[in-house]
């Protein structure tokens, strides 16, 4: 006999689960969609990568199909290049490279320049040849020649020379009344590190920059700021336009060392300096016919810096304040007043004293040159006729460029004590200097310059100027110490690289 199941229940009974067999079942029939949803969030997380990256994929070939089609449906950059590639083609044969050698010092230096004219007469920076004593150009197709100083100029930094022939020359095309502004495109050409023929691209950073550095104490600036890459050996290279013109030349950089502008070295630190072809063409022209320079005067003293005036317009005007006018000089007889602003001289725009000082002393005596001054709030045009700037106004220049290129300070003395004589006396020789090199040492006497007897500081600068030295040539300098005035010495005295 079977007993009975607590609870009236058998376990046996057909068709009913006993309790602990129902309860784990509607437990787990409770918890299925959430493990329904845990594997299915499971799968897509272990698939979303996968997709995603399919995704990002199929976008990616979108984009690049786009891409290939918008550059196939507008060949813009293909003209830029074949625009870029017709102005170096066109400038290219104009441009020469220069190598300059010199006995006295041992050495050789490069350098560049470009084609003026179809008589063989070549451009480049004055300080690029300074010294040499042989120089020879070699143009585009390979051809070297030699070239012969037709004349310099250090205050602007320009230099004319001549190669013997007429042939194979392409003079480069010059941007005559088309002024260069900020933000145009601009190339620049030359032999950066000796590699020959090279060009940069750039645009205008800036215009009548005075760089204090580039050309000493004695230079005339108003200069092109750019930032192509210019490095050693760009010096004397064309600086040209988008329409292949020249606009200006190479002469300085800025570096982290000089901040201010250099011509000696140094690596392009996006800052470089150009001589404008307005201040080039009339020094060129005068070295071709003269050999030499004779500078513009109008005869007004002015104030430093720039004036910027606001018209009653709200347009602003920037130019250089007249102080004074001298009486009797090129500019009274124009009608030029004090208190006239020169806001443009021969069409070029005067930014600052620097820019007047150029433009003005790089013309002719005798040229007439037209002017625009700010008068009582309205621009009056007038015409001067530059007389020729005095010597006398030159020498502080003269002084600039001597204690640049030769490196000496010199004062007006007296020795010989109860005979008093006047003299000069050297008082500065800059360490490692041409002067210092040659001899040259503080506490001698400078007798005499060449043919030139020297008695005072002015008449030393004028022997320097007139004898020029700071071109090109030897000069014996004849001196004498404080300490022992009766004897006497000659040292030869010359500028090389």
């Amino acid at each position: 006999m079977q007993s009975a199941p607590l609870c009236g229940y058998s376990a046996n009974q057909p068709g009913r689960l006993n309790r602990p067999t129902e309860f784990r079942m509607r437990r787990f029939v409770t918890f299925l969609p959430a493990l329904v949803v845990l594997v299915t969030a499971a799968a897509v997380l272990l698939a979303a990568p996968e997709a995603l990256r399919r995704i990002g994929f199929a976008q990616t070939a979108l984009q690049v199909d786009l891409a290939r089609q918008t550059i196939a449906d507008d060949d813009i950059l293909v003209r830029i290049d074949r625009a870029v590639a017709a102005i170096a083609e066109s400038v290219g044969p104009s441009v020469v490279h220069i190598e300059v050698a010199s006995t006295s010092s041992r050495s050789s230096t490069t350098g560049s320049g470009w084609v003026f004219d179809t008589h063989g007469h070549v451009i480049t920076n004055s300080h690029v040849i300074r010294g040499a004593d042989s120089i020879r150009v070699e143009f585009f197709d390979g051809r070297v020649l030699p070239a012969a100083v037709v004349g310099a100029d250090p205050f602007t930094d320009i230099a004319v020379l001549r190669v013997n022939t007429d042939e194979g020359l392409f003079p480069v095309l010059i941007a005559r009344g088309a002024l260069p502004r900020k933000g145009d495109r601009v190339y620049a050409y030359g032999s950066p590190f000796g590699f020959r023929f090279s060009m940069s691209e750039g645009i205008v950073s800036g215009l009548g920059r005075d760089p204090q550095g580039s050309l000493g104490l004695g230079g005339y600036t108003n200069f092109i700021q750019t930032d192509a890459a210019v490095n050693p050996g760009n010096s004397g290279g064309p600086l040209v336009n988008v329409q292949g013109q020249l606009v200006g030349m190479n002469v300085a950089i800025a570096t982290g060392r000089d901040t201010q502008g250099t011509t000696e070295g140094g690596d392009s630190a996006g800052i470089s300096f150009a001589i404008p072809v307005g201040t080039i063409e009339p020094i060129i022209r005068q070295l071709i016919s003269e050999g030499k320079i004779s500078r513009g005067f109008v005869g007004v003293l002015f104030r430093q810096g720039e004036d910027r005036i606001i018209l009653p317009d709200g347009s602003a005007v920037v130019g250089t304040r007249v102080t004074e006018v001298l009486a009797g000089g090129p500019a009274e007889k124009a009608g030029l007043r004090a208190e006239d602003i020169i806001v443009s001289v021969a069409g070029y725009p005067v930014t600052g004293s620097f820019a007047l000082q150029s433009l003005i002393s790089s013309g002719r005596p005798g040229q007439e040159v037209p002017i625009e001054v700010l008068r009582e709030g309205s621009i009056t045009p007038l015409t001067i006729q530059l007389a020729e700037m005095p010597l006398s106004n030159m020498l502080d220049r003269i002084a600039g460029q001597v204690y640049r290129q030769l490196g000496i300070l010199t004062r007006s003395v007296y020795v010989g004590g109860e005979s008093n004589v006047p003299a000069v006396a050297i008082t500065e020789v800059i360490d490692g200097s041409i002067a210092s090199r040659v001899g040259l040492r503080p506490g001698q006497i400078i007798l005499r310059v060449g043919t030139q007897n020297i008695s005072n500081r002015n008449e030393l600068l004028e022997a320097i100027y007139n004898q020029g030295l700071l071109v090109r040539g030897e000069i014996p300098f004849l001196l004498a110490t404080t300490t022992d005035p009766g004897k006497q010495f000659t040292i030869r005295v010359r500028i090389y690289p």
